[in-house]
């Protein structure tokens, strides 16, 4: 299969598992009592199970199927029978059923009343094995209930935590790296691939440790009820530990093709479902249906590769379980004969190797969980060792900027080779109103994603206030730079929750009050329930003018002293138009402005512009010096005029 874009890039290096369960044994640690509890109510289940099959051997060897010795008195032509364990008589039944006891010589029947005396020690012992029974089944309940619940409680407690790691960890990671990852990968790691880790940590360690105690426990007892049958029943292991570390290596390659194969779908999902309108405008569904089949079937055959690796172990596995209980069944019953071994012992060997096979066919079955989420953690972590974004968290916290920026000799570029910014120069004033314009890739938005410190320079310097960019506590400083974007991103949630980001420590009356400054009331007013209007993720159902008022308001609700329109009116309609540039002409007299244009109209009244033209920084000026100037923005300026943009 060709590389698909969206393909993870597989480490060159094999991450070894017990590196792995390592690094997740940190979050076991707060719950070790829970695990240690879990532990011993594993050995108390296990034991329970292996009491099972012994009390059967004793039902059936000691009282059941008991060779009692008795002897027997005769006078007056009658005959008493009294157990004696000296005595040469022995109980036996005919082949009409009937009873009789005999010394190989003499025969006397024996009546049903009689049977019963004689066997009445048996049923005692009976009863009693069956309470025991009994009360073994209660036991094994209890103890099952409590580690069942005992570990998935710590298993969702990991799980949640891993998870909550593992979100933090992202929204702290560099910019850079969402240029490159896909959001559906992204998806897949803390959904489903932490929902694999609940798995491994609810059921499969709790599960592996009662299935090696069983095995463990299944052959000892085994060895102590007989070492001839034992030995024999042991000669199948090595076979089987053959086939389990063939498996081993098979199944580990083919869930890494399957989970890979799982991102690559997903990533696929995420992108194609947000351009859902692009593909519709276009007529491109059976193109874009073609491209999922290709996806969706390399994910098929990884999965059918993973099936054929377990379809081939499992019978496999019942192959050798057959082969066991045939041996025990042909040795076992010649040592019957031989007088070696009880038929209960051959009985409780049939039900101890089905039971050391049900936890080989476990191990197999848990295995396959176990690679899953080994192969899970390793992408969980692959993502966790990414290098986070530095905040600066040890500077002080940035409450209030007077708004002085400068730029000196910055060069910038996203992959480190292909500058976009170049010795870019300027100074802006607090309170200046100011405008960047420049055709399209120009470089224009790349300023103000490094004046947001969201990527980082190359060369040069960035001050604000007179201090460098990097030497501020960033979280603090972005939260004084306001930003609305051309594309405004809204979350799912009330016009209310997005206007505030959901911080309910900010009173309705504050943001109301922030909305009449700006003058949106009356677009706020139009909408269905107002400021509890329900929209969905990226606001589909609003005007783009709608969702920048929006932002508007966001930007100025959480008092930004420089505050950035990166071509806010470059998509709105004349009313919204206005409203923005009134807000923005109120707000320039107690903040640094800057805006980023499309439209030319709309930056006459700042008080200079900066013309950007393939990264550099060409013309600086007022509106009415750069038109004199006859350069590049005079250029500009003439199309859109020519082209009706510049009433």
């Amino acid at each position: 299969m060709p590389q698909s874009v969206y393909a993870e890039t597989e480490s060159k290096h094999k991450v070894e598992d017990w590196s792995i369960i390592k690094r997740l044994w940190k979050y076991v640690k707060p719950y070790t009592w829970l695990f240690v509890l879990g532990i011993i109510l594993i050995f108390a289940s296990a034991g329970l199970d292996l009491v099972f099959p012994y009390l059967t051997k004793v039902a059936i060897d000691d009282y059941m199927n008991a060779d009692h010795a008795y002897s027997v008195e005769t006078a007056n032509g009658e005959f008493t029978i009294t157990n004696d364990p000296e005595g040469a008589f022995r109980l036996k039944q005919l082949e009409d059923g009937s009873y009789v006891i005999t010394d190989g010589e003499s025969s006397y029947s024996v009546s049903p009343e009689t049977l019963k005396e004689l066997r009445v020690s048996d049923l005692n012992g009976l009863t009693k094995i069956v309470i025991y029974m009994l009360l073994v089944l209660i036991a094994m309940f209890g103890a099952v209930y409590l580690q069942v619940y005992i570990t998935n409680y710590m298993g969702q407690k990991i799980t949640h935590n891993i998870r909550m790691d593992l979100f933090k960890h992202v929204m702290k990671l560099p910019m850079r790296y969402f240029d490159t990852t896909p959001s559906g990968r992204l998806s897949t790691r803390i959904a489903n691939d932490t929902k694999n880790l609940a798995e491994f940590f609810s059921s499969v360690i709790t599960s592996l440790v009662k299935d090696v105690v069983l095995l463990v426990g299944i052959v000892i007892v085994m060895l102590r009820m007989s070492i001839y049958l034992g030995t024999i029943s042991l000669f199948i292991l090595p076979l089987i530990l053959v086939s389990t570390l063939v498996f081993r290596y098979f199944d580990r390659i083919a869930y890494r093709k399957v989970r890979t194969r799982l991102a690559i779908i997903n990533a696929f999902l995420a992108e194609h479902i947000s351009g859902m309108p692009v593909i519709q405008i276009f007529n491109q569904e059976k193109r874009k249906a073609r491209e999922f089949d290709n996806v969706n079937k390399s994910h098929y055959k990884s999965l059918i590769e993973q099936l054929m690796v377990f379809a081939i172990f499992r019978p496999l596995m019942d192959l050798l379980y057959y082969l066991a209980i045939a041996a025990i069944i042909w040795f076992g019953a010649k040592g019957i004969l031989d007088g070696r071994v009880g038929f209960g012992v051959v009985y409780a060997f049939t039900s101890y190797v089905e039971m050391f096979f049900r936890p080989l066919r476990d191990i197999a079955e848990k295995y396959d969980i176990v690679q899953n989420a080994l192969a899970s953690a390793e992408k969980i972590y692959k993502i966790m060792d990414e290098p986070e974004e530095i905040y600066n968290e040890d500077r002080p916290v940035v409450t209030s900027l007077r708004g002085e920026l400068e730029f000196k000799n910055v060069w910038f570029a996203y992959d480190s080779e292909n500058y976009v910014l170049k010795d870019i120069s300027f100074k802006v004033n607090p309170g200046e109103k100011i405008a960047i314009v420049g055709e399209t890739g120009a470089g224009k938005t790349s300023i103000i994603s490094i004046l947001n410190g969201l990527y980082k320079i190359q060369k040069g310097d960035i001050f604000i206030d007179g201090r460098s960019l990097y030497d501020y506590n960033l979280q603090s400083l972005r939260k004084k730079l306001g930003l609305v974007l051309q594309d405004v991103f809204l979350f799912s949630g009330t016009v209310l929750d997005n206007i505030r980001l959901f911080d309910s420590s900010i009173s309705k009356e504050r943001v109301h009050e922030v909305v009449r400054y700006i003058g949106a009331e009356r677009f706020i007013k139009r909408l269905p329930e107002g400021y509890e209007t329900k929209i969905l993720e990226r606001a589909g159902t609003l005007s783009a003018g709608e969702r920048q008022l929006i932002a508007l308001a966001r930007a100025v609700l959480y008092d930004a002293d420089i505050l950035v329109l990166d071509e806010a009116t470059a998509n709105i309609d004349t009313e919204t138009e206005a409203i923005i540039q009134e807000a923005m002409e109120k707000l320039s007299h107690k903040k640094t402005v800057i805006t980023i244009a499309h439209r030319l109209s709309t930056i006459r009244n700042t008080d200079w512009i900066l013309v950007i033209h393939k990264g550099e920084l060409v013309e600086k000026g007022s509106h009415e010096e750069l038109i004199k100037l006859g350069g590049i923005y005079y250029d500009l300026y003439r199309l859109q005029y020519e082209l009706g943009d510049i009433a």
